[in-house]
């Protein structure tokens, strides 16, 4: 990655965290401050690329060295919408044909929807829940929404406000929502829902269940019983169809350099990515910047249950799936003939998911599962090293 800065290239400042981050495991913390002081002495004063990416990483070293771990879930977090998840909805090829063709093709014979989804609706712009929901007919399309929420943001989202929200997107779209047709319910997960408060079964065999997990998933293996609920509860309410979505990385190593070092390269070129999303030459917008300033600080300075950002490999995630009583559903359209995307250099098909790479670096994913049917016990297949607390059976 070209750089205007001090820093010879991204390889060379890799190589100067790493140095600290090993004096900071061996407990020579004078020497961890020589390497910080040499790091801010050349960063603190660029504005290039790198620059603002070894400052962000050498934060996290000094909250790492001095224990300082601030939650990583606010209430201002999670009013910046994540600019993947964003962008994957607005940009100039509609990857929501390729999903919209997965639920179709899934909910064949359904005439209404239950969508879950666990973000604040409004946040994410356009009605992108409705945007993948097919319309076999010229009627109104019956659709209810369950929508889980962190504890935290009790009291303070705005029932009405996301209620009217829906309302005007799905006019657009010939989706008409009643106020009983939106709930939102505060658990961390759904495998935390309790069934004596909110039901969430469908109301009649005509009826498709469809979930979207779209950056969800990897924020429950900090414990390794959440994963398991998790699992569990999607199995008993046996949807249709699970979307997921998730950055293609590989940062929940157990040991911390090793996760340091991966996902000092995978954000490099994430913010490379980013900057060629507008064409723009800035390295990152300031809430961008901020959103993921906080995973990088999640990711190499903190461990256990505080280790909120543990993204996974894609074959990582087939192997949990699978080994748990799910089976994939792979895309059916071609996606040979879609790598003019301007924001990606590449948009290809992996093990029957869509992948969106740049220079040959994959950035996200999106892959579709139902439960398989017919089969009462499963396994999991997680390695114990990268769960926060706990392991699986």
């Amino acid at each position: 990655m070209a750089s205007s800065s001090s820093f010879s290239s991204a390889d060379a400042a890799l190589e100067i965290l790493v140095s600290c981050a090993h004096a900071i495991e061996d407990g020579n913390l004078k020497i961890a401050d020589s390497f910080l002081h040499q790091i801010w002495n050349t960063a603190a004063v660029e504005l290039d690329l790198i620059s603002k990416l070894v400052r962000y990483f050498a934060e996290a070293l000094v909250r790492r060295a001095y224990g300082l771990h601030p939650p990583y879930y606010t209430h201002s977090n999670l009013q910046i919408p994540h600019p993947l998840y964003y962008y994957y909805y607005y940009s100039r090829f509609d990857i929501n044909e390729m999903v919209g063709e997965a639920i179709e093709s899934a909910t064949t014979g359904k005439k209404g929807f239950h969508l879950i989804d666990f973000h604040i609706p409004h946040l994410y712009g356009r009605g992108y829940l409705f945007k993948t929901l097919p319309n076999r007919s010229s009627d109104p399309l019956s659709v209810r929404i369950t929508v889980v929420l962190p504890t935290f943001l009790k009291n303070t989202v705005d029932f009405q406000e996301e209620m009217e929200y829906l309302t005007e997107a799905g006019k657009l779209l010939k989706i008409e929502l009643k106020k009983e047709d939106l709930r939102v319910v505060y658990a961390n997960s759904l495998g935390e829902v309790d069934e004596s408060t909110l039901d969430l079964r469908r109301t009649n065999d005509d009826e498709a269940l469809v979930v979207y997990y779209n950056f969800k998933f990897h924020t429950l293996l900090a414990e390794a019983e959440a994963m398991k609920k998790e699992l569990i509860k999607l199995r008993q309410l046996n949807p249709e169809i699970v979307i997921m979505q998730e950055q293609y990385a590989n940062d929940n190593d157990g040991n911390f350099i090793k996760r340091l070092e991966y996902s000092f390269r995978y954000y490099s070129n994430f913010f490379q990515y980013y900057s060629n999303l507008f064409k723009s030459g800035k390295p990152l917008g300031y809430n961008t910047a901020k959103y993921y300033m906080r995973q990088i600080h999640n990711i190499v300075a903190c461990e256990g249950r505080d280790r909120i950002m543990r993204h996974q490999s894609l074959d990582e995630w087939r192997d949990l799936l699978l080994t748990a009583g799910f089976l994939q559903i792979p895309f059916q359209k071609d996606v040979e003939n879609l790598h003019a995307l301007y924001w990606v250099e590449e948009i290809k098909e992996e093990k029957g998911c869509l992948v969106l790479s740049h220079k040959d670096c994959p950035i996200l994913f999106v892959s579709c599962w139902r439960p398989r049917a017919g089969e009462e016990h499963f396994k999991f297949n997680l390695n114990s090293n990268n769960l926060g607390q706990g392991t699986l059976s």
